[in-house]
């Protein structure tokens, strides 16, 4: 439970300042194998485009499989610990993807389980942290955490794909998936040191069925025009610009023959918009309100993704970078607007339940964008796929224009349950 925070802001308080560097050394090391992976499949497995894209869709199908039971058992599971083990889960998996390098058993099936069980255990990293920072700082203090964690995550966008880039380079692309292995056991080590006190979890007794629980979360995320919108907005993008990351490695170091180093320094330049984004994100709030900052950060951001397929080999690189920061700004600003929206609005209780059916709509589509990116690069070539997946991330914000966030100055919000 949330206590008495000392002056200085979050990141004074010890229970706050372990849980930033179990998130912030963690998403360094995802972000390095957001590089690393592809990398591995592509210069040690000689792997299509296609077969890269479908890694991603692998990363990223377990919200279709897991998304729903996962809230159920993290409202039922103290979270803390859920975030634990997830960590734990995540870090050998990630260690035996270098371990068939080595051993020379390594093929892209391998690979694909290796994506496949990481982003299990991720969807209930995820659902369990978006339920555990809320009772951990409290309502007042829950913008100023969703920002210092967002833009540290905006950080290792930089410093993540450069690295992993380099590392590359330097050692082989499964080294970079080894360091990622690593962050995730440091991560677990800050976990252990916090102290957050018992967690009210249901009896077994008075327990609903797992059935019920879950259309309980799901019948709270269908409230509302606005929440509805939200969502489907969330969801094409997502879509959109997860069929682009499946495909930008490839475009960048397969098709305009760009060195891994300089592709992996080139999309985490797109990670300075992102840290911008989750800077300002809160002030900007507070000056004109969170509906106006979230339309704004969505609309206005979004046209920059057409700068992605003009970039290319030499100068155009600076087009693809460019693009990425403001679309990575926009879309951090959105981040923090609608995790503080939802972790104060969403009663406690139902928090890990709403977080995965919102996320279900939100990342569930993540695996179709990626395979349909494959699909696309393979029938048109890599650029035309990428055009095709901007123009639908440009349009993708436009139904907000049709809702009341239009004229709301602040997203609703009620006091969070204690």
């Amino acid at each position: 439970m949330a206590g008495h925070r000392p002056a200085g802001g979050l990141l004074r308080t010890r229970t706050f300042a372990l849980l930033w560097v179990a998130q912030s050394t963690s998403a360094v090391g995802s972000a390095v194998t957001t590089v690393a992976l592809p990398l591995v499949a592509i210069e040690t497995l000689r792997a299509a485009p296609a077969e890269v894209a479908l890694l991603t869709a692998a990363t990223w199908l377990p919200w279709l499989l897991v998304g729903l039971p996962a809230g159920v058992w993290v409202d039922r599971w103290p979270r803390r610990r859920t975030l634990l083990v997830a960590d734990v889960v995540s870090a050998a998996v990630l260690v035996a993807v270098p371990v068939a390098a080595w051993t020379g058993v390594l093929t892209m099936r391998v690979l694909l389980v290796a994506a496949l069980l990481a982003g299990a255990a991720g969807v209930f990293a995820s659902v369990a942290f978006n339920a555990f920072l809320p009772r951990l700082v409290g309502a007042d203090d829950l913008m100023e955490g969703n920002a210092k964690l967002q833009t540290s995550a905006s950080v290792a966008l930089v410093v993540g794909p450069g690295l992993g880039g380099l590392l590359a380079q330097a050692a082989g692309p499964v080294s970079g998936v080894l360091l990622d292995a690593g962050t995730f056991l440091l991560s677990a080590v800050c976990l252990l040191g916090i102290r957050s006190g018992p967690e009210p979890r249901p009896g077994h007794g008075d327990r609903p069925g797992m059935l019920r629980q879950i259309a309980e979360g799901v019948g709270f995320v269908m409230r509302g025009r606005l929440l509805q919108a939200m969502l489907v907005v969330a969801a094409v993008t997502n879509f959109a610009m997860l069929g682009i990351t499946a495909l930008r490695v490839v475009f960048l170091v397969r098709a305009e023959g760009t060195a891994p180093g300089t592709a992996g320094l080139v999309i985490g330049v797109g990670g300075l918009g992102a840290i911008l984004g989750a800077a300002v994100a809160a002030r900007v709030s507070r000056r004109y309100g969170s509906a106006r900052t979230y339309l704004l950060a969505n609309v206005a951001a979004a046209p920059f993704v057409l700068l992605l397929p003009l970039g290319g080999h030499g100068p155009r690189l600076a087009l693809f970078a460019a693009g990425s920061f403001v679309a990575l700004a926009g879309a951090t600003m959105s981040n923090v607007m609608t995790m503080t929206f939802r972790g104060t609005f969403v009663p406690a209780h139902l928090l890990g339940r709403v977080t995965a059916a919102s996320r279900i709509f939100v990342f569930g589509t993540v695996p179709f964008g990626a395979a349909t990116a494959g699909v696309l690069a393979s029938a048109l070539g890599v650029r035309s796929a990428m055009w095709a997946l901007a123009v639908l991330y440009v349009a993708a914000p436009l139904p907000l224009l049709a809702t009341e966030a239009r004229t709301l100055r602040d997203l609703p919000a009620r006091p969070a349950e204690p």
